[in-house]
């Protein structure tokens, strides 16, 4: 089956990428619920889980680009 942990790792990933379009949609429903007369607690709650998971993938990247600095740090002190 190949390498699990490389296909845990993709998986991880697509999973964080998917969250802030699905939490816009959240928000968008959660709006139009808010104007047919419901409760504010929808826009609000889908308000918190977008910032939380743009904040859960700008962790991912900021992680990445200091792993892939730090490794082009190291192969160009070597050469």
């Amino acid at each position: 089956m190949g390498d699990l942990s490389k296909v845990t790792r993709w998986m991880d990933v697509l999973v964080d990428l998917m969250g802030p379009p699905v939490n816009v949609l959240l928000l968008l429903v959660g709006i139009q619920i808010y104007r047919d007369g419901g409760s504010v607690g929808w826009p609000v709650g889908a308000s918190v889980l977008l910032l939380i998971s743009l904040y859960t993938v700008g962790r991912r990247f900021a992680r990445r680009r200091k792993r892939a600095a730090t490794s082009a740090t190291s192969a160009s002190s070597s050469a």
